[in-house]
């Protein structure tokens, strides 16, 4: 009798280990006060037909794809604590957004700091039970390694722009630096995104300049990439204006 009793509360104990160890995914938006940014410009990484694409976002958008919403709500309780959604691109294409679960941060200033290895998907399938997790990856030696490096955004005037990503490329060389969604079982790609720019504006950033009559202390200039410029330069780079005040304006800007 003692030995079934133990059997059993063996069982039991396993059972719960399993449930404890089932990692969380916040699937229903928190409660706080809500930031839309839409993506305005960066590169999409994703797999297809057994090979890793890239996609332009701003090329995308250009021609009248719509991909969702950076979504950040503060808590109101503290006035830190953050949640995203969609801080990868491509899951906002799924059908039925099997993968937009939110991740969970904290805002000091003008910088998100993100914990990475949050899951934004988990299940049981047909094959095993694993989830997505969100974290910094670089391509090292023909496959992407993944870091538990904290991912950060960075918030000026009416733009959110994703941290510590690059993609510099040569005729025998590439480095790469994304941040990735990457399966929990074996750590491999599956999407991911690189100087992703985004902004408050429903219309994206503006194409004509205002300063509002106000006092201009400071301009920058950053590609359609987000990575900033020493100058403008010739064609259409982001134009991020400073005032006197405080306030940020941050328009589309075109060089001659």
């Amino acid at each position: 009798m003692k030995k079934l009793l133990l059997l059993a509360l063996v069982a039991f104990i396993g059972i719960n280990a399993q449930a404890q160890n089932k990692p969380e995914v916040i699937k229903d938006q928190p409660a706080g006060k809500e930031m839309v940014y839409k993506r305005v410009s960066g590169k999409m990484f994703f797999v297809k037909d057994k090979e890793i694409k890239m996609a332009d976002l701003g090329k995308l958008i250009q021609g009248g794809a719509n991909p969702g919403d950076l979504k950040v709500v503060t808590d109101d309780t503290d006035g830190k604590t953050v949640y995203l959604k969609y801080v990868l691109t491509y899951p906002s294409f799924v059908k039925d957004d099997p993968a937009g679960g939110w991740v969970k941060g904290t805002k000091e200033g003008n910088k998100i700091t993100i914990p990475a290895g949050q899951y934004i998907m988990y299940g049981k399938y047909e094959d095993g039970e694993y989830g997505l997790r969100v974290g910094y990856m670089e391509y090292k030696n023909d496959k992407f390694e993944v870091s538990d490096e904290p991912i950060t955004f960075t918030l000026e005037g009416n733009t959110a722009k994703l941290d510590g990503t690059y993609m510099e490329s040569s005729q025998d060389n590439i480095k790469l630096k994304i941040l990735g969604g990457y399966w929990s079982d074996n750590n491999v790609f599956f999407c991911g995104d690189v100087e992703t720019l985004c902004s408050t504006d429903p219309a994206g950033i503006e194409t004509v300049e205002k300063a509002d009559n106000k006092q201009i202390v400071g301009e920058t200039y950053f590609d359609l990439s987000g990575r900033k410029l020493s100058e403008a330069g010739k064609g259409i780079v982001i134009k991020s204006i400073k005032f006197a005040d405080g306030t940020t304006k941050t328009i589309k800007y075109i060089g001659k």
